[in-house]
């Protein structure tokens, strides 16, 4: 049999903590943009050649998978937003492409992906954004990852032995992730509560609660 744990939990709450997560980081973007403004237009008076130095830095951090400072990504934005673009794109499409580099999606992972610089305008069309640019890698990578998952398949039917594989079944052994044999969610505070007979429409309310959003928010 297979072995298959089926997550059932915290669906709602998941998309919930995502429009938060995506709230605050335009927030956060919008703050930073406002304050490396007053440095850029300072630079772009004075030192151009700085600025030039700051496009040379983060063009080097992102070919050589280097930790960066996002205040430094941003000025170099406002100096040259093209260049920025194909140098964050042609890093993550590098970061995506199979075979993965575990060090590169590592860093990829860390100091890109969670950055705020994504809900910034795309270069190509001001009615789109950058993380659409990142999900459009995103799945052209993946395809090219399904295509050979799917020669590989193909050949296996080929095997005179995929029938004895085909039949065999699917078993569900474990259904949640607070199962015993997981260890997961055995806190005293989430037993007692999912544990409790009362059947009020409170007591319902709060044991959802507990099942979905306190259990969720420790596994993440």
């Amino acid at each position: 049999p297979i072995l298959v744990i089926s997550p059932t939990m915290g669906g709602t709450e998941s998309k919930q903590k995502l429009g938060e997560r995506v709230i605050t980081a335009k927030t956060k973007l919008t703050a930073d943009v406002q304050r490396e403004r007053a440095r850029f237009e300072y630079l772009q008076q004075h030192s151009e050649e700085t600025l030039e130095s700051i496009l040379k830095s983060v063009r080097a951090s992102f070919e050589t998978c280097s930790p960066f400072l996002e205040s430094t990504l941003l000025i170099a934005w406002m100096y040259d937003a093209a260049a920025c673009e194909e140098i964050v794109l042609s890093a993550c499409t590098k970061a995506l492409k199979a075979p993965i580099d575990k060090a590169e999606y590592e860093w990829f992972r860390q100091y890109v992906f969670g950055s705020s610089f994504w809900f910034l305008k795309s270069c190509k069309d001001d009615q789109t954004f950058l993380y659409q640019d990142l999900l459009r890698i995103a799945r052209t990578m993946s395809s090219h990852i399904v295509q050979d998952m799917d020669g590989i398949y193909d050949h296996l039917q080929t095997h005179t032995k995929w029938p004895q594989l085909q039949a065999i079944e699917n078993v569900t052994l474990i259904a949640r992730q607070d199962h015993e044999s997981v260890g997961l969610l055995q806190e005293d505070g989430i037993r007692r509560m999912l544990e409790r007979k009362e059947d009020d429409e409170q007591t319902e309310d709060v044991r959802a609660f507990v099942d979905s959003n306190l259990a969720l928010n420790n596994l993440t």
